[in-house]
């Protein structure tokens, strides 16, 4: 008789027991970014998080998040909140005529400042050579333009 007391008991236990959702369980962050060498005061700053190659670096409607800042002097600072840990790559544009898009020639370069993560120097910036990985409550990246 004990015994069955005890195994209803615990049963009655282990129902009540709720575990974690698999959203619950994840992890968020921030991710605190910075552009300098802004020239100009026009238009806004677009930031864009993206969290795979698809539309990287300039497809503005593929981006996981997006942030504009309005009022800005030689740089301008966005974060993203509550973004679950992982990979991401930042992409950055001077929209100079505030249209949301990213001006480009003919030929597909960027007319206005455009930046990337972890980039340094002119060409296509690839989402893996771009990328940071987000692991802890708050990171922060300071970036420039490269064109």
């Amino acid at each position: 008789m004990k015994q069955i007391i005890i195994l209803i008991l615990t049963l009655v236990t282990l129902s009540s027991f709720t575990p974690a959702t698999e959203k619950e369980m994840v992890e968020n962050g921030s991710i605190n970014v910075t552009i300098n060498g802004i020239e100009g005061d026009e238009g806004q700053v677009v930031f864009m998080l993206f969290t795979s190659g698809d539309g990287f670096p300039k497809e503005v409607d593929k981006a996981y998040k997006k942030g504009v800042v309005k009022e800005f002097s030689t740089s301008a600072t966005y974060t993203f909140k509550d973004i679950p840990y992982g990979k991401y790559a930042i992409a950055v544009f001077h929209d100079e005529d505030s249209n949301g898009e990213i001006k480009t020639n003919f030929m597909g370069f960027p007319k206005e400042p455009v930046g990337a993560s972890n980039m340094t120097k002119m060409g296509k910036p690839s989402f893996n050579k771009s990328a940071i990985e987000l692991n802890k409550e708050s990171t922060s990246i300071s970036m420039e333009f490269i064109m």
